[in-house]
């Protein structure tokens, strides 16, 4: 035995010494599915907004506003993405909920084994 601390594979070294990492805890099945569904509406939403935009000016979109509305290109900007974020969301959640009651329905058809 040499004297020297043992090496791991999970350690890390922090001013020479070796520290143990811990492995990052894995999801909850709530926080998978909340992720399957904000993250694919996100990246829609995204998209939806740069080929909507491509199409239509903001600067219509605002005079086409209520007259007691003050509003901006910016504005007009972040109520469109978070309008198709909030389409795509509700869509991706009717999705996953679809899923997870089918799932659960083909479990309680197929019965004890």
């Amino acid at each position: 035995m040499t004297g020297a601390p043992e090496e791991h594979e999970d350690d890390e070294f922090l001013d020479g010494e070796a520290v143990e990492v811990t492995p990052p805890r894995p999801w909850s099945l709530r926080a998978q599915l909340i992720a399957a569904v904000l993250w694919p509406s996100f990246l829609a939403a995204s998209f939806a907004t740069m080929v909507f935009f491509a199409f239509v000016d903001p600067g219509i979109l605002h005079e086409d506003a209520a007259s007691g509305v003050e509003s901006t290109r910016m504005m007009a900007y972040g109520v469109t993405f978070f309008f198709f974020w909030a389409v795509t969301a509700i869509s991706s959640g009717v999705s996953v909920y679809l899923l997870h009651t089918a799932s659960h329905a083909d479990r309680e058809q197929d019965g004890p084994e």
